[in-house]
């Protein structure tokens, strides 16, 4: 009799020991840590093409890596005149605060706009808050107005442009200040603009209202 039970316990405690895990069951859940990672931590106006460009599934390394720190979508999604959204650029360690301080309509500038067409130029203000220069020409830029919208007229330059017209350069040591201008046409009026480091397109920068 107890040889009999000693050899039941033996094949008991050897069942299912050595098999594998079954398969096919419910992932385990992420992390509130994974979740803000993947998705980036998406806000109410955050457009779908933020969404799609930013929330692509991809690993980051450690906490703290730099990569899940700088690509990141426009903090907040939108603004007006006056508002600051903050942006990183294509490269890792580029983040600006960028700031809409005004618009001057029409603006003058050179050369001259095409017939029927004006000049408008949209006044910002950039400071570095990251790890990398930003040396590039400011070319991610849009301006929707009734009907339309135009890129920026890049290399037009106006009284407001200080360079930025042109290749800029901008380090965390100094604040600057400038403008872009767009060209549209002479009965149309400005409705917004977006605006992005880099080589990020402009439709998934930041958002500013114009009136």
């Amino acid at each position: 009799m107890f040889v009999s039970i000693a050899v039941l316990a033996a094949l008991a405690g050897g069942c299912g020991s050595d098999e594998p895990e079954p398969s096919g069951g419910p992932e385990p859940a992420s992390t509130p840590e994974q979740v803000k990672a993947e998705t980036h931590g998406f806000e109410k106006g955050h457009s779908a093409a933020i969404r799609k460009y930013y929330g692509d599934v991809h690993e980051h390394g450690a906490e703290g890596d730099v990569e899940a720190e700088y690509h990141q979508p426009p903090r907040p999604a939108k603004g007006a005149i006056g508002d600051t959204i903050t942006l990183t650029g294509s490269n890792i360690g580029v983040r600006m605060k960028v700031k809409v301080t005004g618009v001057v309509d029409p603006a003058e500038a050179s050369p001259p706009a095409s017939a029927g067409n004006r000049y408008v130029a949209v006044k910002l203000g950039m400071r570095s808050t990251g790890i990398a220069v930003l040396d590039g020409e400011l070319r991610s830029g849009l301006l929707s107005y009734d009907g339309g919208r135009a890129e920026v007229a890049f290399g037009v330059e106006a009284d407001c442009s200080n360079g930025f017209q042109a290749g800029v350069r901008i380090d965390d040591t100094a604040p600057k200040s400038g403008c872009l201008v767009f060209e549209i046409p002479e009965s149309a009026r400005p409705r917004e603009v977006q605006f992005a480091l880099e080589q990020v397109p402009a439709e998934v920068g930041g958002r500013w209202r114009l009136r």
